[in-house]
Formats: structure tokens, C-alpha cells, sequence
């Protein structure tokens, strides 16, 4: 009699009695960008500081955590771990990397998907200047059953590149390319229209799937964006 679910009982007016709940292990995958352009300011430290800690938190909850670097050159993935006493080596394996490559998120998903990962908590930790595009992938771990989550870094010259002077000379971190440009009014409106509708591409997109979305940069404590992501959780 003590297992009858009663709440069942009323809504089917059949007995129904509860056994157990099953609760399965949750694997969190840290999919950390490593491209050349993360290199640019303290992008690639602020990626790892978030990653460490989103570790720490899950490693404590007693969750399993697996690293997957990644840019044009996949580096070899660090393998679903669990255990306090694990964040070492976790926090070794992320000081380790450095960025190289071209980004290619598509190919990260390829390399989780094809090891057929149990379906998790997949941290996206990128800028998301992807020129093959990040919304396929991300629609890839949806429909695979994977819940994703955005973290958005950027550098402070990114923001506002005015700071870097008049005339100056951009090149392409990934590609080599090169540009010269005055930042004068005009371009730096234009720049701006152009940078804010990419981050609201981003947030309209996520909003939309009901997925977590966090943008930062190095000038904004990595907590912030680490309590703003488990608070929306």
C-alpha cells in the first residue's frame, strides 16, 4: 500500500505503484575554442578560468566531466572523468593548451557525436567567429539530445577598438589576412551595428531553443558569468 501513487491513481483510476526513480550520471562536456583568435588578448584565459570552474562544480556534484579542445586541428579530447580529487588533472590538461588553427566548431560536434556520448550538459566556450557558421552544430547536439550551453568570450578590443588608435592594420589571427582601415565615426558606427546584431543573432537564437547564452570578456570577473549561467540553470 505504501507504494501506490495516488496522484496516479486519480488522474488513469488505476493503481499504479512507484518503485524507484532512475537517476543517470550526467556527463558535462567542456568544448573549449583553441583557435588562433582566442589567442587574441586574454580570451583563451578567460575560456580556461570558466571551464576550470564549470569542472570544479561539476566534478564536486559528483558528475562526469570530459574536455574537448578544439579549432581547425583537433587536439585529443581529455575523457569523461569523475571525482573531486580529478580537478588536478582537469586544471593541467586546460593550462596546457594553447590556441593554433582555424575555428571549426562543426568538427568538435562531429568528434562528441561520433564517440556516441551518452546525451549531457554540453559548455560551449568560443567567440563564435566561426566562418563555416555555429548555429548547424549547435542544432546537431540538440538533435541528438544534448543540452547546450553558450559562453560567449570576448576581448575588451573587440568591444570597442577605438582605444587602438586612427589608422590601423587588422589581421587575421586564423587566416592571415589583412586589412587597413581609419576608424573614424562612420566605420566605428557601422562596426558596432554589425557586432551588437551578431550578439543578438546569438541571444534571439538561444532564447528561441531555451538555451542558457553568457557573454563576458576579460574585463568582467569570470564569476559573473559563471553565477549568471548556474543562476539561469
Amino acid at each position: 500500500m505504501r507504494r501506490i501513487d495516488w496522484n496516479a491513481y486519480a488522474r488513469l483510476e488505476e493503481l499504479v505503484l512507484r518503485l524507484y526513480v532512475a537517476e543517470e550520471d550526467l556527463t558535462v562536456h567542456l568544448l573549449i575554442d583553441t583557435s588562433a583568435s582566442l589567442g587574441f588578448g586574454e580570451k583563451l584565459d578567460v575560456a580556461k578560468r570558466l571551464a576550470a570552474a564549470i569542472a570544479y562544480v561539476g566534478l564536486s556534484g559528483s558528475e562526469r566531466v570530459a574536455v574537448v579542445p578544439w579549432g581547425s586541428g583537433l587536439k585529443k579530447p581529455l575523457p569523461p572523468t569523475r571525482g573531486k580529487a580529478r580537478i588536478a588533472r582537469v586544471l593541467r590538461f586546460l593550462d596546457e593548451l594553447e590556441p593554433s588553427g582555424e575555428t571549426d566548431l562543426a568538427k568538435a560536434v562531429d568528434q562528441l557525436l561520433v564517440r556516441r556520448a551518452r546525451p549531457g550538459l554540453v559548455v560551449v566556450i568560443s567567440d563564435f567567429l566561426d566562418p563555416a557558421g555555429w548555429q548547424a552544430p549547435i542544432d546537431r547536439l540538440l538533435a541528438n539530445r544534448h543540452e547546450p550551453a553558450l559562453f560567449q568570450v570576448l576581448s575588451r578590443e573587440e568591444l570597442d577598438p577605438l582605444d587602438l588608435g586612427g589608422d590601423v592594420a587588422f589581421v587575421d589571427a586564423e587566416r592571415g589576412g589583412r586589412i587597413e582601415v581609419s576608424l573614424d565615426g562612420h566605420v566605428m558606427e557601422a562596426y558596432r551595428a554589425r557586432l551588437y546584431a551578431f550578439f543578438d543573432e546569438l541571444e534571439t537564437y538561444a532564447r528561441r531553443r531555451g538555451i542558457s547564452y553568457v557573454r563576458t570578456d576579460a574585463d568582467v570577473p569570470f564569476e559573473d558569468a559563471l553565477f549568471t549561467f548556474l543562476r539561469a540553470g
